[in-house]
């Protein structure tokens, strides 16, 4: 059996290949490979909020999301929608699944914890009817200096880019949304 010998990619590279291959559907994905993009793209996205509320909050605007606040989430979701599709369709792949199954995601709470289930499982360890099994080779220092790929990201980065993802999520949901929806809460009358 061969195997395709991929070098096992840092978060900016997962980035790149996702915007390289936004309309590849066909192939596999990593677990690593698919998890370092979806945290990038959410530390990216949310950072982009946090500023554009800290802004808000340098010109007085506490009380409500501000027009440019909610565009400017709707153009950077927008921007990651098609390699966001693509790279959980080759995730699904990897574990022998089709990419329709992101249809999953329709049927309200179940559908997402099915999907998140499926992400998070580990490929399929030989070939299968997506191509053949995908084997990472992890890069070290001396060898960045040789391919001029970036080193492999060690498991001290991914809980530091899961936990700064994290901190983003909570940050945004407490400063902006939280306070949005006390505000509407109070005008609609149901106090």
């Amino acid at each position: 059996m061969e195997q395709n010998m991929i070098y096992d990619v840092s978060y900016m590279e997962s980035l790149k290949r996702g915007f390289k291959q936004y309309a590849t559907f066909s192939g596999r994905a990593s677990r690593s490979e698919f998890w370092r993009f979806m945290v990038s793209r959410e530390i990216i996205i949310n950072s982009i909020g946090v500023l554009s509320i800290i802004v808000d909050m340098m010109f007085g605007e506490t009380s409500d999301i501000s027009d440019y606040t909610i565009w400017l989430f709707i153009i950077m979701h927008l921007i990651y929608l098609m390699p966001t599709i693509a790279y959980s369709s080759r995730r699904l792949h990897d574990i022998g699944r089709s990419g329709m199954t992101l249809f999953m995601v329709l049927i309200p709470i179940v559908g997402f914890f099915v999907l998140l289930s499926d992400f998070v499982k580990q490929g399929d360890v030989s070939s299968n009817a997506y191509g053949e099994r995908i084997s990472y080779v992890v890069v070290t220092p001396i060898e960045e200096e040789q391919i001029g790929i970036e080193c492999t990201a060690s498991l001290r980065e991914d809980v530091t880019m899961g936990a700064l993802a994290i901190i983003l999520y909570i940050w945004v949901f407490v400063y902006d949304f939280i306070p949005a929806a006390w505000i509407a809460y109070n005008t609609s009358g149901l106090q």
